[in-house]
């Protein structure tokens, strides 16, 4: 995988579906990533759907997510645990409460934490 930047900052997230996938999210634009090889998709059934996942078929390990639908936007998330932590460190890290949201506003969820990547506390 290729990005045209460093995120601004990793997420990490506590929802029911970021959590388990074990992922720390950094936005960007499509045009602004490259996945190289191929992925596999799935969308969550369980809510009405408003993502879609893609993961490498060979070793299961989540990639990204890409919005679902006709009012989608152009941005979506890239698992930036897939990259070396020589390369993201001082990143700014946030915790945030996925569980806490109330609605599909797309509104900022409570931040529970910050740090850097590489300082000890981010990984």
């Amino acid at each position: 995988m290729t990005l045209a930047r460093r995120p601004d900052y990793v997420n990490f997230c506590n929802c029911s579906a970021c959590r388990p996938m074990g992922a720390g999210w950094g936005y960007f634009a499509s045009g602004e990533v490259e996945i190289a090889g191929k992925t596999a998709e799935f969308g969550r059934t369980d809510i009405e759907r408003c993502l879609t996942f893609h993961f490498c078929p060979a070793c299961g390990s989540t990639v990204a997510w890409t919005p679902y639908g006709e009012t989608a936007g152009d941005r979506m998330g890239v698992n930036m645990r897939l990259f070396p932590l020589d390369e993201l460190t001082g990143i700014p890290a946030v915790w945030s409460d996925g569980l806490a949201m109330t609605d599909d506003s797309d509104t900022p969820t409570p931040r529970t934490g910050k740090g850097a990547m590489g300082d000890g506390k981010a990984f």
